[in-house]
């Protein structure tokens, strides 16, 4: 092996914070990641706590994207390149998707039923879960706090009001119109809840 002085550049985010361009005297993709890892203070941490937040990194040399099978093989005259690349959940979703199918062609099948009134209807929601699987699948799911009962979160008999159940990190419904005095209601999900004082004698 030669101790051929390489370029490395590092992209997006991992650039930003790290730097863009280094000279270093590597033989191979991960003996690159393993200099930075050692002269960067916080570049391994970063590496490894990017996946919790819906990233990964691809390798080029040049322009070839490398597996992980190929990140020891020399990386010849081109640069050695990393780009974080941000990845979807890839485990909701799915049931969602096969239903979705399902719907649509128990809704073309009934189009030649004496329940053809309701076939388009049927095509319609299962076109909607096809979509809102596929959007699961690619998208990144929160990962907040889960709405649970506690010992905290025990009824009073002092005070009356509603619970706030909404899970940190989940989307909260955007709301139209007016509201009543003790909080505005979506669902089943309250996003504001008030609480009333009285005395019991």
């Amino acid at each position: 092996m030669t101790d051929r002085l390489r370029t490395i550049r590092l992209y997006g985010k991992l650039g930003a914070r790290f730097g863009r361009r280094f000279r270093l005297a590597v033989n191979s993709p991960a003996e690159a990641v393993h200099a930075l890892c050692t002269m960067l203070p916080g570049f391994q941490q970063y590496l490894m706590g990017a996946k919790a937040k819906g990233m990964e990194f691809a390798v080029f040399n040049g322009r070839q994207n490398l597996s992980r099978d190929q990140l020891h093989d020399p990386p010849g005259q081109d640069d050695i390149r990393i780009a974080p690349v941000m990845v979807g959940s890839k485990r909701g979703g799915v049931l969602q998707t096969i239903a979705g199918v399902v719907m649509v062609v128990v809704g073309v099948i009934m189009l030649y039923t004496p329940l053809a009134a309701y076939g388009p209807n049927v095509i319609v929601a299962g076109a909607s879960m096809i979509a809102g699987g596929v959007v699961q699948m690619l998208s990144p799911q929160p990962k907040g706090l889960g709405a649970k009962d506690t010992p905290d979160n025990a009824p009073s008999y002092s005070m009356n009001g509603t619970v706030n159940t909404q899970a940190q990190g989940n989307p909260v419904p955007v709301a139209y119109g007016g509201h009543d005095s003790k909080g505005m209601f979506i669902g089943s999900a309250v996003i504001s809840g008030g609480i009333l004082a009285e005395d019991q004698f």
